[in-house]
């Protein structure tokens, strides 16, 4: 049976959900020789294990759908990585199976066809799947019913990546993925976090894979998205704003209106009462009756499975006009009427005081308390012009050479400088506990961009809040540029970077160390069986393709500006002579006893033992690391060449 066919009965079938189950197997743990009670679908989320259905062996990487029909045996051994998986039961409604079905055998054609696939885009499967089982859990009958609503979903997006499995040969748009993602649940609460968890990347990465592909960063393509839907819902419906500002996922509509102007121009109101089709006319919901007339005669809609009465109603517009001459006539008179007043209330006041108190020839400048900043987002902010009390998020460590010592830090800034932040208050882990915050009082909020725009959103209501760029590699001289200017420490900033370049001159004119024309070499970080690709760009890819002259490889070249992802296997397959990594020293454990298996020890840079390491907590956690991260790179290639 093609899947046409399959499809076709699919569509004509009522289908029963017996069962959704959601599992997790530690490494090591093994499920024997289960046979399906029913047909089933099983998805793999997370981890790594070996799986054979009916015998037929099944790649064991995450993302696989399976689907057997009832009998069908099912072995699982969870390898390296906790297993996470769902297991969805069904089976066809017998009765809508034609008899002519049965006599040819075809009973359980669709249902019990065995087949396997890699996910192309497994968020819009796991999704799905989430909410199904969090629907079955809750036992009510409601809630099952929007369980098999969801079940029905599932089958067709299973169905429409299975399709594209079989035609297209490219890996999966992982940028792509993430935008389809938020097309289908912009309504919920959506954080880079979330997004992080769900595909198992980074929140840096992700974001800088995103902007690769799209320009902006995921939270700025989200709120686009959320708009573009309210400016339909605000056209379209009667609906009013508060509701529309939750459908799309905002719930302070004070928030959402600020983005909405900001963003189209116009206020939500504004928008709506300007809406296209209007023109004079309010259309509504509720009408009275008198603006309702049932339509002569009977409607009827008509197709090959419904045949249906439709009682038809005609709104009537109610056309509003005015003219607007004695409006503005009246308006016209009153301002005249007041600029006269008021010029004769100034020249009067000036005349009482005569000489005695003389015009004032010079004005003395009073330096403005605050100032407007543009932040990385692309907001107006208005920040304090001389911020003094900063709560920094992530860039705690680019105050320091400013001069300055933060208010308060997450825990991880604190971590990477125990001494220098010893005195710092700690906000708490990631995005920073929102009490903490508050309870300093800070005058000026600094995190990264790539947060959920509710983050935003909380911490403008306790300080102004500025988003700067985290850009993919961390390149430290333009962020301290940039934190230098919001903290009106331009003077300190550009210190810093002077010495910092003479240094790195220092460096170039005194590089000693024979790298021979042509040597080739990547940056890449290892992380969870996934080669993540460095560019050109930041302070080290600066530091190896221009300082130290090393050239990338051609097939690498695609990936300059960063964001490349490769499987194991093609980074064996695409050499180099010497590889540049930011791993931890856990990670870097797990790679160098990888890199003994023989598939590896063919590449030249693991072959001449020229893997150059420096963890990337020394990249991207302030100028003072960075700085540190500089000397061991040179001290590891020049021991790279003994």
């Amino acid at each position: 049976m093609e899947w046409p066919e399959t499809i076709r009965v699919w569509n004509q079938t009522p289908i029963k959900v017996l069962d959704i189950r959601h599992f997790v197997m530690n490494p090591g743990e093994v499920l024997q020789s289960y046979r399906f009670p029913s047909s089933a679908f099983l998805f793999t989320n997370q981890g790594e294990a070996g799986v054979m259905l009916d015998g037929v062996e099944v790649s064991s990487a995450q993302f696989q759908v399976l689907h057997g029909g009832k009998g069908a045996n099912v072995n699982i051994r969870c390898l390296n990585r906790r297993l996470d998986y769902y297991l969805v039961l069904y089976k066809p409604i017998d009765s809508s199976i034609s008899p002519s079905a049965h006599r040819r055998g075809e009973r359980h054609l669709p249902f019990g066809r065995r087949y396997a696939f890699e996910a192309k885009n497994p968020l819009a499967l796991l999704s799905l799947l989430e909410r199904m089982h969090q629907h079955w859990t809750c036992g009510d009958e409601l809630d099952k019913l929007q369980a098999t609503g969801l079940f029905y979903q599932f089958v067709h997006e299973q169905f429409r990546q299975l399709q594209l499995a079989e035609t297209e040969d490219s890996a999966p748009d992982l940028a792509a993925q993430i935008a389809q993602y938020m097309h289908e649940n912009y309504s919920k609460t959506i954080s880079m976090e979330t997004m992080a968890s769900l595909f198992h990347y980074s929140t840096h990465y992700l974001s800088r894979v995103f902007k690769r592909k799209y320009g902006c960063s995921p939270i700025e393509y989200l709120i686009q998205t959320r708009m573009k839907r309210a400016q339909f819902l605000l056209s379209e419906t009667d609906a009013s704003i508060r509701d529309i500002a939750e459908s799309v996922g905002y719930k302070d509509i004070y928030y959402f209106s600020r983005l909405f102007k900001k963003l189209t121009g116009a206020t939500p109101a504004q928008f709506k009462m300007h809406r296209p089709g209007l023109k004079g006319s309010i259309r509504t919901n509720i009408m009275p009756e008198s603006f309702i007339a049932p339509q002569a005669g009977e409607g009827y809609i008509v197709n090959k499975d419904n045949h249906y009465q439709q009682e038809a109603w005609r709104v009537n517009e109610m056309n509003i006009s005015f003219k607007p001459t004695f409006a503005v006539a009246l308006l016209f008179s009153l301002s005249l009427l007041l600029a006269a007043c008021g010029g004769a209330g100034t020249e009067t006041k000036e005349a009482a005081q005569g000489n005695n108190q003389p015009k004032n020839e010079t004005v003395t400048d009073v330096k403005a308390e605050t100032r407007t900043y543009k932040d990385d987002l692309g907001r107006q902010v208005e920040i304090p012009a001389q911020p003094k009390k900063a709560v920094i998020i992530t860039y705690g460590g680019y105050l320091l050479p400013l001069g300055i010592k933060p208010l308060g830090v997450d825990q991880a800034v604190r971590d990477h400088y125990p001494d220098e932040m010893a005195e710092v208050e700690s906000i708490g882990e990631g995005v920073g506990n929102v009490e903490a915050i508050s309870a300093l009082e800070p005058d000026i909020i600094i995190l990264p961009d790539y947060f959920d725009t509710e983050v935003y959103a909380t911490y403008e209501k306790i300080a102004p809040t500025v988003a700067v760029a985290w850009g993919g590699d961390p390149d430290v001289i333009n962020t301290l540029r940039t934190i230098g200017d919001i903290m009106d420490r331009k003077q300190e900033a550009e210190a810093w970077i002077a010495k910092f370049e003479e240094k790195l001159q220092r460096i170039r004119d005194q590089i000693d160390i024979h790298i021979d024309p042509g040597a080739t070499a990547i940056t890449f970080i290892l992380y969870k069986g996934e080669v993540l690709l460095g560019g050109e760009g930041g302070t080290l890819g600066k530091l190896i393709y221009k300082d130290y002259g090393f050239q990338m490889p051609e097939q690498f070249k695609k990936y300059a500006d960063g964001g490349g992802v490769l499987s194991m296997e093609e980074l064996a397959n695409r050499p180099a002579d010497y590889f540049f990594t930011q791993m931890t020293d856990e990670e870097m454990v797990h790679m160098t006893e990888l890199f003994k298996e023989p598939l590896y020890q063919a590449i030249p840079a693991v072959k001449n033992n020229r893997i150059i390491n420096v963890s990337r907590d020394k990249w991207n956690y302030g100028p003072i690391l960075a700085e540190e991260a500089v000397d061991a790179l040179i001290e590891q290639v020049a021991l790279s060449q003994k």
